[in-house]
């Protein structure tokens, strides 16, 4: 009876341990970690896993760990926005945040991203390829395709040749356990 009890104890504080250690944590972002942003940013969207308190803020560093002007940092519930000042250059970024919890405890972290916004020349040089090139690009994924159906169909002998295989192993451990028997 000791066993059983002390198994059943066990087994429930394996089951329940992570929601007593758990911490709030970054759900999600926006952008995203190690995103590759190519259009103008103008918000960093920050939302976590519970309810973060009110002091709670972030900050936003360049490559060479300068910070990035924020305005108007907004909380709602699980949620934290901030606009920038002004668009991102091209470049690296780092997000760090800083949080207190619905548990009381102050919690930090990061992420990172990349800003690759293509200039408008170079834009306008891709839309006019994209508008020459669309027959080619098609026939070009077409053929992509039938190349990873063809390498993904299987020989025609390999399905009836493991069916055999699996009928011989059943009748040999059928007949295995007949012997067995008498």
């Amino acid at each position: 009876m000791v066993r059983k009890s002390m198994l059943f104890t066990f087994l429930f504080f394996l089951t329940f341990i992570n929601n007593g250690l758990a911490h709030t944590g970054l759900e999600s972002s926006s952008p995203q970690d190690n995103e590759i942003v190519k259009e103008d940013l103008q918000e960093i969207t920050l939302t976590f896993e519970t309810k973060v308190e009110q002091s709670s803020t972030f900050q936003i560093k360049n490559s060479i760990g300068e910070s990035i002007p924020i305005e108007n940092i907004s909380l709602t519930n699980n949620k934290i926005v901030g606009s920038l000042q002004y668009p991102l250059e091209n470049g690296s970024y780092k997000v760090e945040w800083n949080i207190i919890g619905a548990d009381g405890h102050p919690i930090e972290g990061e992420y990172h991203f990349t800003v690759q916004i293509p200039d408008k020349q170079s834009q306008i040089e891709q839309e006019q390829n994209q508008v020459k090139q669309p027959k080619q690009d098609e026939n070009k994924k077409a053929n992509e395709e039938s190349k990873k159906f063809e390498q993904k169909k299987l020989p025609s002998y390999v399905i009836p040749s493991v069916i055999v295989v699996l009928i011989l192993i059943v009748i040999g451990s059928f007949l295995l356990l007949m012997r067995r028997k008498n």
